[in-house]
């Protein structure tokens, strides 16, 4: 299952890359060589819009990546990406077979200046920016962050059939009812509890899942599903400074919809 769900994540992360590289208008280059260690082969780069939702934090929820690269035997990487602003985070995997959400051992970390802010890099179309050296490599460590004040998001509990509770999944929102395209957030995987919580950037509607993906990005007969809701994505509202609790999703085998005979 932990396997399935990874995989779940480097689906989804794939789709955004090759969507912004159909779309590109610009790229951005650099390398990852921290000090210490030396050029990071095998990273993954995350690069995340500053226009297109808030800026990636490293407590709670996850902000999924508009365009990813990995870096090369040197540690170089290559974005293409439309035109704008953009924050940019590393990890490198400890172990496991696909990167999900940051683990415990992982390297992780925002690309910050000098002063410990986040780095915003301007993208123009037709043009090439290097951004240099990245040198920060942070051994990740998960910690029980306190929500900050006035936090808004959706949290709850993710259950098996049996009603036990679902360690290792990733619960996705999306802002339309049928659950379709780049979700808009996603949290970290679930623990022994199987309790998730989701900040977002602003209030409204959402819907939220649990699901598989193959190639297609479709769950498949068996795999791992679950939607808020049931068979039809019920709506979740979530208020101004307020977390929106209570929002179990169950998880069982998803069975297609076949037309009747």
């Amino acid at each position: 299952m932990k396997r399935y769900l990874s995989a779940v994540f480097i689906v989804l992360l794939a789709a955004t890359a090759s969507e912004a590289a159909e779309n590109a208008a610009g790229r951005l280059t650099g390398a990852w060589v921290p000090p210490d260690i030396g050029p990071v082969s095998g990273g993954m780069i995350y690069a995340f819009n500053t226009n297109s939702g808030p800026p990636p934090r490293q407590d709670r929820s996850l902000r999924l990546p508009d365009a990813i690269a990995v870096t090369d035997a040197d540690g170089r990487f290559s974005l293409e990406l439309d035109e704008g602003t953009y924050y940019l985070s590393t990890r490198k995997q400890y172990q496991g077979e696909a990167p999900g959400p940051p683990q415990e051992g992982d390297l992780y970390g925002l690309v910050r200046d000098q002063h410990g802010n986040l780095s915003a890099f301007a993208v123009k179309s037709g043009r090439t920016t290097d951004i240099g050296v990245v040198q920060r490599a942070t051994v990740f460590k998960p910690r029980a962050a306190a929500l900050p004040v006035g936090a808004i998001g959706i949290s709850g509990t993710i259950k098996t059939a049996d009603g036990k509770p679902m360690a290792d999944a990733i619960v996705l929102v999306y802002d339309n009812p049928q659950i379709r395209d780049k979700p808009s957030y996603a949290s970290h995987k679930t623990g022994s509890d199987g309790k998730y919580t989701v900040l977002v950037d602003r209030k409204g509607t959402y819907f939220a899942a649990v699901h598989a993906a193959n190639g297609t990005g479709r769950p498949q007969d068996g795999d791992p599903y679950g939607v808020y809701g049931g068979e039809t994505a019920a709506p979740i509202r979530v208020g101004k400074n307020r977390i929106t609790t209570g929002i179990n999703i169950l998880v069982g085998p998803f069975v297609p919809k076949r037309p009747d005979s």
